[in-house]
């Protein structure tokens, strides 16, 4: 004995199979792209925490300075972030920076590429940029007269 065809056999899982495509998707794109940035955030927040310890612990401003941008990027790397490339600002209280009680503060700045998205007409990636700050003191009890 035969059933009759009613033409809807095997339909039911071509229709999850294009629904779970259309919801998945996007949602894994969604996931990876706020994992992205949480992970830039994450990299800004060390970069920024880690380049004003550098630079205040330092003997000098110039060597100082130097020892920052090695901090922001070792903490970018440690991120996996090695395309982002930090841009440090370092303010200081005083005139001199290594002041001693003086205030140090660095502004780390990058901008973040999205995955998978090339701006209009370019091969370029969509970027969003990723801003951290961390303010520390100078030693009070650190030779006087060290710039």
């Amino acid at each position: 004995m035969r059933l009759p065809n009613d033409g809807e056999a095997g339909s039911a899982s071509i229709e999850f199979i294009v629904v779970a495509v259309a919801i998945i998707l996007p949602l894994i794109y969604i996931a990876i792209t706020v994992l992205t940035l949480n992970a830039a955030q994450f990299a800004s927040n060390q970069a920024a925490r880690e380049s004003v310890r550098a630079f205040v612990t330092s003997t000098a401003g110039t060597s100082g300075s130097q020892r920052a941008v090695v901090a922001a990027k070792l903490a970018f790397s440690d991120h996996g972030l090695t395309e982002s490339i930090p841009e440090i600002s370092i303010t200081c209280e005083h005139f001199t920076c290594l002041t001693p009680g003086g205030k140090v503060s660095v502004e780390i700045t990058s901008q973040v590429p999205l995955p998978f998205v090339p701006r209009w007409g370019s091969t370029d990636l969509v970027t969003i940029p990723i801003t951290s700050s961390a303010t520390l003191l100078v030693d009070k009890y650190r030779e006087a007269g060290i710039s």
